[in-house]
């Protein structure tokens, strides 16, 4: 297994007219992916082209594995083929360094984060716009930030999903438990009750 920390922190030079292509496997801690959500069947696959032109460093590549997540329904983890389109442009940082941003940090947080830092004068940059300085080009936070923006808000195991009783908290893919149906409120019943408190008054 190649190390990603260093196949993922290429030099600027290396980068030639011709492109440079990184290619390595990696867990989800060594990408900084360490939330209780991030769970990973294997290691993930990760190849990348570089491409530096006169303007900015070109990035593009893919990321391939399998996650585990939870289904919001059942509450049952199921594998999901994991797929991401890597996209980003890297443009050298003028003036002082920037700090770097801690690895373990919650979901809201990290999610933040996944917007590429942008100078206040140009507010309207493309969201795939990422700045780096010295003479390596650190693309794990990058990676990273794309696999977290992958990630369904609201992940199923399969559309037709029965989740879980509400009154026994059956799983309902697997058998049909005894409970009545649930009745929906009516909006009658509401205004019987309303009713029945103003005549009481």
């Amino acid at each position: 297994m190649t190390v990603p920390m260093e196949t993922l922190n290429p030099a600027i030079v290396d980068i030639g007219p011709d492109g440079l292509t990184v290619a390595c496997t990696a867990t989800g801690p060594q990408l900084g992916l360490n939330e209780p959500e991030d769970k990973f069947q294997g290691p993930l696959s990760i190849q990348i082209e570089l491409v530096q032109s006169e303007g900015p460093i070109s990035v593009t590549g893919t990321l391939e594995g399998t996650a585990i997540r939870q289904c919001v329904r059942c509450l049952v983890e199921y594998s999901d083929p994991l797929f991401v389109t890597l996209y980003a442009e890297y443009l050298p940082q003028a003036g002082a360094a920037t700090k770097p941003v801690p690895a373990e940090q919650g979901r809201k947080s990290a999610r933040r984060q996944a917007q590429p830092v942008e100078p206040v004068d140009e507010a309207d940059e493309e969201d795939e716009v990422y700045w780096y300085q010295g003479d390596h080009l650190d693309l794990v936070p990058m990676v990273r930030e794309q696999v977290i923006l992958a990630a369904p808000m609201q992940p199923v195991c399969r559309e037709d999903c029965l989740g879980l009783c509400p009154q026994c908290g059956q799983n309902l893919n697997e058998r049909r438990c005894g409970c009545p149906p649930e009745q929906a409120p009516s909006p009658f019943r509401v205004l019987r009750g309303r009713q029945s408190k103003g005549g009481n008054a």
